[in-house]
């Protein structure tokens, strides 16, 4: 027996199979990492386009949506700025956050509107009540009421437990559409002209 050409075979077989593995993993290294990209890019770019888009919807057509409504234009004293702050309205330092949009409806009343660009959690509804009793005790007046409007995609299971016990918060949603038709005229055209009799 020529243990040479046994050992031989042997270490061939085994270079053979680790060169395979190796092609293996990097060629899974790779496409894990093309995925993460293109989930990365979908995170960080679109969702938050869709968001900066809802609220620029909202606002450039605030008046057919909210008839007879106005942003809040009181300048914010917390930071002695003359700019009207009803748009992502800062409640100042240690406070309970930053209002979306906060307005004054058709009867005077303060209206607290929360945006989310996909599903809104459960946790929405103590979001949006903490804005309502910040406004309540920094802003109305005795005669005025504050209630709040949440605007998502859609919302979770358990939101209608969440509001089961408060009547000062609606539920809106929202929806994209994005449709493609053909024109009538080169329809028309590649139907009965030229590119029709090609077809044939």
């Amino acid at each position: 027996m020529d243990w040479s050409a046994v050992v031989g075979s042997v270490i061939g077989t085994t270079m053979a199979v680790l060169v395979m593995i190796g092609i293996i993993l990097i060629w899974d290294y790779f496409d894990r990492r093309k995925a993460g990209t293109k989930s990365a890019v979908s995170k960080s770019g679109l969702d938050d386009l869709l968001e900066s888009h809802l609220e620029e919807f909202i606002l450039r057509r605030f008046d057919t949506l909210f008839p007879g409504w106005k942003i809040y234009d009181v300048a914010n004293p917390n930071n002695g700025n003359s700019k009207p702050k009803g748009v992502r309205y800062r409640t100042g330092a240690g406070a309970v956050g930053e209002i979306d949009i906060l307005c004054i409806d058709e009867n005077g009343d303060f209206v607290v509107i929360e945006l989310k660009r996909n599903k809104a959690p459960d946790r929405v509804i103590a979001q949006i009540n903490r804005y309502i009793a910040w406004v309540e005790e920094n802003l109305a007046e005795q005669s005025q009421n504050v209630r709040g409007i949440v605007i998502a995609k859609s919302f979770n299971n358990h939101i209608h437990y969440s509001l089961s016990k408060s009547d000062q918060i609606d539920l809106w949603v929202y929806d994209w559409q994005l449709t493609f038709d053909q024109l009538a005229e080169q329809k028309a055209f590649l139907e009965s002209g030229p590119a029709a009799a090609m077809m044939e």
